[in-house]
């Protein structure tokens, strides 16, 4: 393949990463093991120790392989999905012996268009560009096959992939191998070739939920939409990891911005809001950033400091050393027998601050309690920067306190960003209750033939109780159009109206 055919398959694949019938979107079947697919008990290798071994010991506890959704994908995706650093280890940890060779597997666009090309490079090149205006073209909107025919194409030859992807959905357990791709192995270097796919596989699931709904499937297409939602939570629960809590946030998004336009598209009923309406206020919620920063940042906090432990390289680095010019600094530091035990129980003691302010159930204490975090770490920088005894003095006047020093360190050094993880929290909530009102006004407006003059009409008649937006904490702004309109709004995490400045994260939805 030539490099600008293969430079756009690789970003197509990260950027992608009428009357409707009535009936309530119903829940595919879980997912079934392939009858060729192998599985055994799993076990996590002997080399594989220390907080890894910990970690992975208990996302992994308890759970059924023919019930966990990772064991799926890899039959979906073939167990090249894992990296060969890890390959082997995650295979064995996941239970699987051998995948069924005839269980269907995920076509990406790049075999697509090789598929339809059939051997002809301008033809191919020719089809990589209208695979990519079709894909763009049909963002946001609702749309029939034959507006877009090779997307649907695309789509229909992934149907049974798809809709395997469906039934993943409802799958009780998510537990994907958490090793690192390094040596000493490091969490923060830990593999996630697994959920790289996850978002391009929710934007197709979202791409023809709307083409469902476009041709009259409302119950095919509310169940991809749940299906992505589900997907999400399934991520955010079964990884502990904020990287993962991320990827979560953003297959959410996806089922999100197909929401958005079939609230748009005037193609829903009363009944079909309300039946969407209820499905989704079913549907629990993410879970928040203190659950990541209680799990996944701790054991990733405390292996950092096992590292000073265990490895003059990890020592070296922490300081800044070159090993060969520090190697009697080193030695020094190892011959003061830092207490590593105190060193990791001060490290969970300051984690400890980070998860209680993540967990405040206040926001406008939370919001003080952050201020505060980030002073304290300030306070702690300067005060570092200020002291200029050695380490080795420390560790003879000070052996407690200068083990303590190390585990603090660690755990300030790698501390959560706490705004940015708060502000994601509430943008996840805020698109869940966005669409939860929308679909209360395009229910208010079927039923009644006007929008409500205020939000506080659509209770108790739609809704048992207005959500409010996760950002302010107050009802989400609302204004009347011209011409019989609506628009729904949350001005963001900022609180101010900046619509168009490089400022914006303003939420609008404008209804006819």
């Amino acid at each position: 393949m030539n490099s600008s055919l293969r430079l756009f398959f690789g970003s197509l694949a990260f950027v992608l990463t009428a009357v409707v019938s009535f009936a309530a979107p119903s829940d595919a079947a879980e997912a079934q093991i392939a009858a060729g697919t192998k599985l055994v008990a799993p076990q996590i290798p002997s080399k594989i120790t220390g907080a890894t071994r910990e970690l992975n010991a208990r996302m992994s506890q308890d759970i059924d392989p023919a019930k966990n959704a990772v064991v799926h994908f890899v039959q979906l995706f073939g167990e090249e999905v894992f990296v060969e650093q890890v390959r082997a280890d995650s295979l064995k940890m996941l239970g699987i012996e051998s995948l069924d060779p005839a269980a269907p597997r995920m076509v990406y666009l790049e075999a697509f268009a090789r598929s339809k090309a059939a051997g002809d490079v301008k033809r191919l090149k020719a089809i990589a560009e209208a695979i990519q205006i079709e894909f763009s073209q049909a963002e946001g909107k609702p749309w029939k096959t034959d507006e877009f025919p090779l997307l649907a194409d695309y789509l229909s030859q992934n149907k049974a992939q798809l809709d395997q992807l469906v039934a993943i959905a409802n799958l009780p357990s998510y537990y994907a191998p958490i090793l690192s791709v390094v040596d000493p192995p490091s969490l923060m270097s830990a593999s996630f070739a697994l959920e790289y796919r996850l978002p391009y596989l929710a934007q197709c699931l979202g791409k023809r939920a709307l083409n469902r709904l476009a041709e009259g499937d409302f119950p095919g297409a509310t169940t991809d939409l749940l299906a992505i939602h589900k997907l999400a939570n399934l991520l955010a629960n079964g990884s502990p990891l904020d990287v993962s809590g991320a990827k979560a946030h953003w297959v959410d998004a996806y089922a999100f911005s197909a929401e958005l336009a079939m609230l748009q598209s005037g193609l829903l009923s009363t009944e079909q809001a309300q039946t969407y309406l209820a499905a989704l206020e079913k549907l629990p919620r993410m879970p928040t950033a203190a659950r990541a920063a209680d799990i996944g940042e701790r054991f990733t906090i405390r292996q950092e400091v096992e590292m000073l432990r265990d490895y003059d390289e990890a020592l070296g680095s922490f300081f800044d050393w070159d090993l060969a010019e520090h190697k009697q600094d080193i030695a020094k530091l190892r011959a003061a027998k830092i207490n590593w035990d105190l060193a990791l129980k001060r490290a969970d003691e300051v984690q400890n601050k980070t998860v209680a302010v993540l967990s405040q159930p206040d926001r406008d204490k939370q919001m003080q309690e952050i201020i505060q975090l980030d002073e304290a770490a300030d306070t702690w920088i300067d005060e570092l920067e200020e002291d200029e005894t050695t380490l080795v003095e420390a560790i003879t006047k000070d052996r407690e306190g200068a083990s303590q020093w190390f585990g603090e360190s660690i755990a300030l050094a790698l501390r959560t960003n706490a705004w940015q993880r708060v502000h994601t929290d509430h943008r996840g909530s805020v698109r869940r209750d966005f669409t939860i009102v929308g679909l209360a006004l395009v229910a208010y407006r079927q039923k009644h033939g006007a929008y409500p003059d205020k939000l506080t009409d659509l209770t108790p008649e739609i809704l048992a109780s207005l959500p409010v937006d996760a950002h302010s904490g107050k009802p989400f702004a609302y204004q009347q159009l011209p011409e019989g309109g609506v628009r729904l709004i949350s001005w963001g995490a900022n609180l101010i109206p900046n619509r168009g400045d490089f400022r914006d994260d303003d939420l609008y939805l404008d209804l006819k």
